[in-house]
């Protein structure tokens, strides 16, 4: 999957207004792996918990809607994350 997939699946799945929350959800990921006394395995969860809070405020009601919308972007913001952090880093098993 390389990035223009990811663009196509977020725009068809992901609601105009809450793709904002996306880019919100990969700052705020950067700063909570940079914050010592958060765990990693928190990171997933607080996305997730900040990504339905965002999608409810800006889609203005709490509604399965929303709350779908929320899950969505902090999926594809792990997703990114992940990606960008696969792609990029070099890992001792990789060949020379």
């Amino acid at each position: 999957m390389n990035q223009s997939d990811l663009l196509v699946l977020a725009q068809q799945y992901m609601a105009d207004k809450a793709l904002i929350i996306v880019v919100v959800l990969l700052v705020l990921g950067y700063f909570l792996k940079r914050t010592p006394r958060v765990q990693d395995w928190m990171i997933p969860w607080s996305l997730t918990l900040a990504g339905v809070v965002l999608a409810c405020g800006i889609l203005q009601a709490f509604t399965v809607e929303s709350v779908v919308q929320g899950i969505l972007a902090a999926g594809i913001a792990s997703l990114t994350h992940q990606i960008w952090k696969q792609t990029t880093e070099k890992r001792k098993d990789d060949a020379e």
